[in-house]
């Protein structure tokens, strides 16, 4: 019998399952198109709306043929695949309640704490006074954030009382009912993608970010392998397994984050899920990890096989800007540069056309506009092709005045 995924939203891992593997792949989603329907072996239409009738579809189709994992690579649908592994009594993967632990930024943390992870120190406000209260409680400035929101969506730096009370005002006018008050740390921050399985930690990637300034904290870089000191590398090892068995995750992969602050490692998120955006290029690239056969092996209880790594090292830079402006730069040089080093290709994206409006990267509407991420052989090689890919682009920005109204974008936080 062959061994049957489903596979929850995102047509990803979908294409990398059908490429690479030769599972049968069961694959539920919203208003799907044709093309979603041609991607899987028994496409599924669902409605994430509502769980139990996903679950009644889902144990349909497991009756007639068994599923042995589900998989996914949405956040919102982790703790819909931990509800199903319970509900069709599979062996291995996550649970609903670490999935939720996981999302719930607060529950994160008091587990960590718990565990003699170092966190932040944080509050927890069901009001705008009570949010200023705490403010002043962990010493301005703070980080003011949604409880259920990964990377920096919804984040808010916060330099005075009012401007936490503004912060949480916001999030509970958006419908929920407390926000996260979250000490301010500083220092370089790296982010983890790990597997775990029978109670067995992997560390299989580490990079080192940059981040833009405050209020907006966009990822504008990173690299790979991360510049860490033996006795750094091996206490943040440590420190992942013991996160991930406190929020009791197993049988899963996620997505940490780590700021290495004067005083030490502190630890931030655990997203569980792949990474997203670059990082899953990068670590194709150079670990020949492809996330979401390891996010499945791990959902069937086991550990796949590296293929072998096509590069030693990655840089990844987020299209920034510190002006407003109108974008500009050459369409037809994308997947055509010329007289690169690595013989890796670039990977280039422009999340805008020439012409568009664009924000300075600390805007709350600006962001990141587009993404490069190369592959090579040293730092020194990335460096120099990043210099020519940039020069071939041709990218500038248009002195014009740009209304805040006209650029029509969600915020973007990380490339």
């Amino acid at each position: 019998m062959s061994t049957r995924i489903l596979v929850l939203g995102g047509r990803r891992t979908v294409q990398q399952l059908q490429e690479e593997t030769d599972y049968d792949v069961v694959f539920a989603e919203e208003n799907m198109t044709l093309e979603q329907v041609m991607l899987a072996d028994y496409p599924l239409d669902v409605d994430f709306g509502d769980w139990a009738s996903v679950v009644g579809q889902v144990a349909g189709v497991h009756a007639q043929q068994p599923i042995h994992a589900v998989v996914t690579g949405v956040e919102r649908l982790v703790p819909l695949a931990g509800r199903l592994r319970k509900e069709l009594a599979l062996a291995h993967g996550i649970t609903e309640q670490s999935a939720r632990d996981c999302i719930d930024k607060a529950a994160t943390h008091r587990l960590l704490e718990g565990a003699g992870v170092p966190v932040p120190r944080t509050r927890v406000v069901s009001g705008a006074q009570e949010g200023g209260e705490a403010a002043e409680e962990l010493g301005l400035p703070v980080v003011v954030k949604p409880r259920d929101a990964s990377s920096a969506a919804g984040l808010a730096y916060c330099a005075t009382r009012a401007e936490a009370e503004e912060a949480v005002a916001g999030i509970l006018a958006g419908g929920r009912e407390s926000a996260l008050l979250e000490e301010y740390v500083q220092g370089p921050e790296f982010g983890v993608f790990a597997a775990r399985t029978a109670g067995v930690t992997r560390v299989l990637w580490v990079v080192e970010g940059e981040v833009g300034p405050p209020p907006t904290f966009v990822k504008v870089g990173g690299h790979f392998p991360a510049r860490l000191g033996k006795e750094d590398r091996e206490e943040l090892d440590r420190l992942v397994d013991r996160a991930l068995a406190a929020v009791g995750l197993d049988d899963w992969v996620a997505a940490l984050q780590f700021t290495l602050t004067a005083d030490g490692w502190r630890a931030g998120e655990i997203n569980p899920r792949v990474p997203g955006g670059q990082a899953v290029e990068m670590i194709r690239s150079t670990t020949g990890w492809e996330p979401s056969l390891v996010a499945t092996e791990a959902a069937l209880g086991r550990y796949g096989e590296p293929r072998p790594a096509d590069a030693i090292c990655g840089l990844y830079r987020s299209i920034v800007f510190e002006a407003a402006g109108r974008i500009d730069y050459d369409a037809s040089a994308v997947g055509s540069f010329q007289g690169l080093e690595s013989p890796h290709p670039p990977f280039v994206e422009f999340d805008v056309a020439p012409g568009e409006s664009v924000l300075p990267v600390a805007h709350p509407r600006g962001g990141a506009f587009g993404r490069i991420v190369l592959a090579g052989e040293s730092p020194e090689q990335l460096a120099r092709d990043l210099e020519r890919v940039t020069a071939q682009l041709a990218l500038r920005l248009l002195d014009e005045q740009v209304a805040e109204a006209s650029v029509d974008r969600a915020h973007t936080s990380c490339c």
